[in-house]
């Protein structure tokens, strides 16, 4: 945060901020904001009959110097915290109320807490009621909350008398609120996808189906296809934005840390209750485990490995277990890295803040244990050590974003991340230290680095085991590199290989550039070639070739395809490698009988080549096959070119 405003842009200074209300039950807080704004953010019967705050109210506030305020009012019963903690948790700076004939409650503890654990530390204190106290009593109940706000997030919070009664204070209090508006960055998120939770969901007439909620990430659009994740649901649901409101007013577009409501068109009311999202498709996933830094309220309970609590977060609220990552156990007041398991997935993104709630109520301060921020929203699978978990959350922690972000890339290792994955958090990925190898796909600069090296150690393996070989196809190299990378990044690796000129290409593949096709008995290689090359066109098969030189007869399939690939053999059928120079000699001798007699029958053929039918047979079908001859009936003619 910049204090006093200094050096930030108009644009943030004129930025809209949320303004949420806090502190105990019946403190005067909805008739604070209704003396503020004139709007009575008691709608629901019950709330008028009771007289408290059930459910979220909402109200708009334009503060004197024109900056628009979208107001946020909690509920301050104990048992309505999740409701509270719904509205908090997208609220930029808080009016926190005391009221000055009560002095600070429990519920304004655990308000307080959770406004700290949220990381609020934008506001001002309200000391209500004030025209109900003496003078003594008003400044012992101010020095209460001074006392209080020392230890908490809004330690810089102004507390100013007011009495929404009568009035008194009101301007102080207004003249205070455009203060802490101006030392407020604003808290939202505005990167990544959109991303609004629904706090409240109602039909209306004539209209369908709206929602409203604080717009986190990027802005949304009148007619845009949004994707809905329902509450306790595990499959998104598609629907189009209608119409749009922020604060009360009808625009075509909202942009993140706004109040909105949002009419969608092509789904129910019913299955769309608080506690869904609404986020760019494709974008947000349900999550069944986080990774995340928590802390422990001073006055919580140890709290041991393996501990089951609620966890509030966006407005959903899940029952989950804990696992700590580098310690036994969270004594109060500590912090720590630790894991997450929801007993049923939620949708969430890194740098959600979230509270926890135990099971036994803290005296004096309510069930809030503790709470923390989300550093992982897909922490990797599989056995990892908890200090290099611990290790990665440090920089996520940091909140150096691009570090956080190359770190995440680093750690899927040759998998690689999507840029599904990658643009959870952000919209660009310009600055991103990785390497694109198609499909979507990401790699950090030093797992592709390590794939190419991988890459040309496949190919020269290959060529050490089978030196015959001028090339290594694509499917020789991936038997070789049995990693985990996929073959859209192996292809990019080996063509950055070639790039680089530690490998080149052919049709056929890769080779070194120092590889040149040879046996690897050249001994045997050329005994092999003077047995079939003297043997003319009566050459021996591959098994009694093999018998001849004492080995098997595969071992002398790389050195026949070696001797084809280098001209000097053919291979007419199966088991039958002929001299090349002899096929070609009688390729021209069959080619002159047939231009002079027109055709050949199988006597003649065999009188031309001079051999049994063992080898003429397959030399006419080889002619056939090479379309120099055509079989018509029992003879061969010349095939017409």
């Amino acid at each position: 945060m910049k204090p006093g405003g200094a050096g930030r842009t108009e644009a943030e200074r004129s930025r809209r901020l949320i303004l949420g209300t806090a502190g105990h039950i019946d403190h005067g807080k909805t008739s604070l904001i209704r003396a503020l704004s004139g709007v009575d953010c008691d709608r629901l019967p019950e709330e008028k009959a009771r007289g408290i705050t059930i459910e979220l109210g909402f109200a708009p506030l334009e503060l004197p110097s024109g900056r628009g305020l979208g107001v946020v009012d909690v509920p301050g019963h104990e048992r309505l915290v999740r409701t509270m903690v719904s509205g908090a948790t997208g609220i930029d700076l808080v009016l926190f109320a005391v009221a000055a004939d009560e002095g600070i409650m429990p519920q304004s503890r655990e308000h307080l807490a959770i406004c700290s654990l949220l990381g609020i530390d934008a506001g001002v204190v309200a000391l209500t009621k004030a025209d109900a106290v003496e003078a003594d009593l008003l400044e012992l109940a101010r020095l209460e909350v001074e006392e209080e706000l020392a230890v908490s997030s809004l330690d810089r919070a102004e507390v100013v008398a007011v009495s929404a009664h009568t009035g008194r204070g009101m301007d102080e209090l207004i003249a205070a609120l455009e203060r802490a508006a101006e030392r407020s960055a604003g808290r939202t998120l505005r990167d990544g996808p959109a991303w609004l939770p629904v706090d409240r969901t109602f039909s209306m007439r004539g209209f369908g189906t709206v929602v409203t909620g604080t717009l986190r990430g990027s802005e949304l659009n009148e007619g845009q296809n949004i994707e809905i994740l329902p509450e306790g649901g595990r499959v998104a649901a598609q629907a189009r934005i209608r119409g749009l409101q922020v604060h009360g007013e009808t625009v075509a577009r909202a942009e993140p840390g706004s109040r909105c409501a949002v009419n969608l068109q092509g789904v129910e009311v019913e299955a769309v209750p608080r506690g869904s999202v609404l986020a760019t498709p494709g974008r947000l996933d349900y999550r069944d485990r986080v990774e995340a830094e928590v802390r422990l309220l001073d006055a919580a309970p140890p709290l041991d490995d393996g501990a089951r609590v609620a966890l509030h977060v966006g407005t959903s609220e899940r029952p989950a277990r804990i696992r700590l990552l580098d310690a036994e156990r969270l004594e109060p007041g500590d912090r720590a890295f630790a894991q997450f398991r929801f007993d049923s997935p939620v949708p969430v993104v890194e740098g959600d803040r979230f509270i926890l709630r135990g099971y036994r109520r803290i005296p004096e301060a309510g069930w809030t244990i503790g709470g923390g921020v989300v550093l992982d929203a897909v922490p990797a699978r599989g056995r990892r050590r908890r200090k290099e978990r611990s290790r990665d959350l440090q920089v996520a922690a940091s909140g150096d974003r691009s570090a956080a972000l190359a770190a995440r890339l680093k750690r899927a290792g040759l998998r690689g991340a999507t840029e599904a994955e990658l643009l959870r958090e952000v919209r660009s990925l310009e600055s991103l230290d990785g390497v694109a190898v198609g499909g979507g796909r990401w790699l950090h600069r030093e797992a592709f680095a390590q794939l190419e090296r991988l890459a040309v150690e496949a190919v020269r393996a290959h060529h050490a085991e089978v030196p015959t070989d001028p090339w290594v196809g694509f499917a020789g190299v991936r038997a070789r590199v049995r990693r985990h990378a996929r073959d859209e990044a192996l292809r990019a690796a080996l063509a950055a290989a070639v790039r680089g000129g530690a490998l080149l290409s052919g049709e056929t593949g890769y080779r070194a550039p120092e590889h040149v096709a040879h046996a690897a008995d050249e001994e045997l290689a050329e005994r092999l070639l003077e047995r079939i090359c003297g043997a003319g066109l009566a050459p021996d098969t591959q098994e009694a070739l093999a018998r001849e030189l004492g080995c098997e007869a595969r071992a002398l399939q790389p050195v026949l395809d070696h001797w084809v690939r280098q001209g000097r053999l053919e291979r007419v059928a199966p088991g039958r490698y002929f001299d090349a120079a002899a096929l070609e000699e009688l390729s021209g001798r069959l080619v002159a009988f047939l231009k002079q007699h027109g055709e050949i029958d199988p006597v003649r053929y065999k009188q031309l080549t001079g051999q049994t039918r063992k080898h003429t047979v397959p030399l006419m079908e080889y002619f056939d096959a090479r379309k120099v001859t055509r079989r018509v009936g029992n003879t061969r003619v010349l095939r017409k070119r």
